[in-house]
């Protein structure tokens, strides 16, 4: 909810409606969104733009309206950077993680899920926002040649500064760190000193900005650790919500060596229906649940010493 009066409300659908973002475009101003009609279809949520308003005196409303739009059309589009040449924009090509919701799929169609409600998408970096490439732009530089770099280039934003408990794993920082989930083998290399990681990790991203992880290895340690990651996702999910980077999503993922998508295990839930205590709500995939076992069983404890 908004803290805008009706009249302001009113005035700020006003400036979207003016603003010279749009000039060129066929727009609907709806009660919470901007829809473009031509020449491409777009759908643009309120939410950001009453944020850059709220509490800014209202003769600073027209200039912060059209500067929040300008961002939002840009990074949806892709902005003029491009139709640089390709060797131009390698260096500055990101693979991203996005929740699916609220995301203009039908520009994104070479966009792939990772998960439930989670899109793979290539990302130009500019010094103050991320331009999602569409699909036209994906096509001319080369879809392939695209992903490579931005897998790449992604080993670059993992943050030096990590903090641990019990073998579960934070990262905080940039707003690619969520995203180096897509390079989990490196980032449990640069952890552990070790790629290997045969029976998985757990893994959550709730903004952003942050990464929080723990590898397999016995399954005490992995009860402890779901629960512990959980916690943590629900609690920096709810955050960003109203400050700081992006929501990315609350859930606890299983990464698994060689697979395509993650699969969510667990979420925390306040309201005590957890099928695990009074707060851990899970859902396995198949073969976890035999994987955790596994991994308790006396047999497995004794070689892993």
């Amino acid at each position: 909810m908004h803290n805008l009066t009706a009249n302001q409300y009113e005035r700020l659908r006003h400036l979207v409606r003016r603003s010279p973002v749009f000039i060129g475009m066929r727009i609907a101003v709806h009660e919470d969104e901007v829809e473009v009609l031509e020449p491409e279809q777009l759908v643009i949520g309120l939410g950001p733009v009453v944020d850059a308003v709220d509490g800014a005196p209202m003769d600073q409303w027209a200039d912060l309206v059209d500067a929040c739009l300008e961002r939002i059309v840009t990074a949806l589009t892709g902005g003029s950077d491009a139709d640089l040449p390709t060797e131009q924009l390698l260096d500055r090509v990101y693979a991203r993680v996005r929740p699916a919701d609220g995301s203009p799929v039908e520009w994104w169609s070479y966009a792939r899920e990772v998960a439930p409600g989670l899109l793979l998408v290539l990302a130009i970096d500019h010094p103050e926002h991320i331009a999602i490439l569409n699909d036209e732009q994906v096509r001319r530089h080369g879809f392939d040649r695209l992903m490579d770099a931005g897998l790449h280039n992604l080993c670059g934003q993992l943050p030096t500064e990590l903090a641990a408990s019990d073998d579960v794993f934070v990262f905080t920082g940039g707003d690619y760190v969520a995203s180096t989930v897509l390079v989990m083998p490196y980032v449990v290399e640069a952890v552990t000193g070790s790629p290997e990681s045969p029976y998985g990790v757990l893994v959550a991203m709730p903004n952003h900005g942050m990464l929080v992880f723990h590898v397999l290895r016995e399954g005490a340690d992995a009860q402890f650790a779901l629960r512990e990651i959980a916690e943590l996702a629900a609690e920096h999910y709810e955050e960003a919500a109203s400050s700081g980077p992006a929501q990315v999503s609350p859930a606890v993922y299983w990464w698994q060596p060689g697979s395509p998508v993650l699969e969510p295990v667990a979420h925390h839930d306040d309201s005590g229906t957890g099928v695990i205590g009074d707060s851990l709500v899970t859902r396995f995939p198949p073969g976890f649940g035999d994987l955790i076992e596994q991994l308790t069983s006396p047999s497995h404890v004794r070689n892993a010493w």
